[in-house]
């Protein structure tokens, strides 16, 4: 199980400007010119496909993804290692996230029952994980911010009735993820590249039935 020494990560956390959305139009004028300068990070080859294609280019899935909202990160941000309690139907352990050993991009998907758009949106976000093998996704629950098993159970119980698939149940303990990332509303997910490097965002609500989107993200990250 990776370590993480909390007094390192704080003095990490507290020497870092908060992590801010920025507006869609200059966003795309900042990724238009850094493709000019081949900053864009590019698609670093094929992988084993499930129902996504990537022969999108870059540019292109990045034009798609600003389409539905994606709010990149302009200014270079490094993530650093992550341990999430990772709960299944059956098992839960801690899950250590060290960019050093990584080989995939990470994606953040926090939400709640509670929350209306969250539990609209999340079967169509189930079906979009279970189409790509590419990036590794964590659904965090701003609910269970411990080891409540009676609150794990209603979350699973949700699963079960929209018969959604293919997410864990990540806990956020005193929402320190949610803080990392300044999450203040939910749903949010939050795209991590697999060198640790935060790529940006989408708040609110987010078409994940679009097959365009899926193919954009996943051409862009795979």
């Amino acid at each position: 199980m990776l370590a993480v020494s909390p007094l390192l990560f704080w003095a990490w956390l507290n020497s870092q400007s908060p992590i801010q959305p920025k507006d869609i139009k200059d966003a795309a004028e900042q990724t238009d010119a850094a493709a000019a300068n081949e900053d864009v990070i590019k698609p670093q080859g094929k992988k084993k496909k499930k129902n996504a294609s990537y022969e999108m280019s870059a540019d292109k899935a990045m034009e798609i993804m600003l389409q539905h909202g994606f709010l990149p990160q302009l200014s270079p941000v490094y993530v650093p290692a992550l341990i999430i309690n990772v709960q299944t139907s059956s098992t839960k352990h801690f899950h250590g996230i060290n960019y050093k050993d990584s080989k995939k991009p990470v994606l953040l998907h926090f939400w709640a029952t509670w929350c209306g758009p969250c539990k609209r949106e999340l079967p169509h976000f189930s079906a979009f994980v279970s189409s790509q093998d590419v990036m590794d996704v964590y659904s965090i629950t701003s609910e269970l911010k411990d080891s409540d098993a009676g609150a794990a159970d209603k979350i699973w119980d949700f699963y079960s009735i929209n018969s959604i698939r293919d997410l864990n149940v990540c806990t956020d303990f005193h929402n320190k993820l949610a803080s990392l990332f300044n999450v203040s509303g939910i749903p949010a997910t939050i795209l991590i590249s697999s060198d640790g490097m935060l790529l940006g965002r989408f708040l609110g609500a987010t078409d994940w039935e679009s097959p365009e989107l899926a193919e954009a993200l996943v051409s862009y990250l795979g």
